[in-house]
C-alpha cells in the first residue's frame, strides 16, 4: 500500500455534526482535519485510561485485604 493511502482516510459525519465540528475548529482557530484528529486522540487516551483504571482495580483488589466487618456493609 502506498503511504500517501495510510495516511489519508475518507471520513462521513452527518451534516449536523460537521457544521458544529466546522464550527468549533474554527473558535479554536485550527483547521477541521486538526480538529477531528484532536477529538479522536482524546477519546483513545480516555478509553485507554479508563482501561488502565479497570486493571489497577483488579490488581489492587486481588492485593488488598478483606474489609473490615464494619465496611462490608457496603
Amino acid at each position: 500500500m502506498e503511504p500517501k493511502k495510510l495516511l489519508s482516510f475518507p471520513l462521513r459525519l452527518s451534516p449536523s455534526v460537521r457544521m458544529q465540528a466546522t464550527e468549533l475548529a474554527r473558535l479554536e482557530g485550527i483547521s477541521l482535519n486538526h480538529f477531528i484528529s484532536l477529538a479522536v486522540a482524546e477519546k483513545i487516551s480516555r478509553m485507554e485510561h479508563e482501561s488502565w483504571l479497570r486493571q489497577q482495580g483488579k490488581t489492587a483488589s486481588s492485593s488488598l485485604p478483606l474489609r473490615s466487618p464494619i465496611l462490608r456493609r457496603f
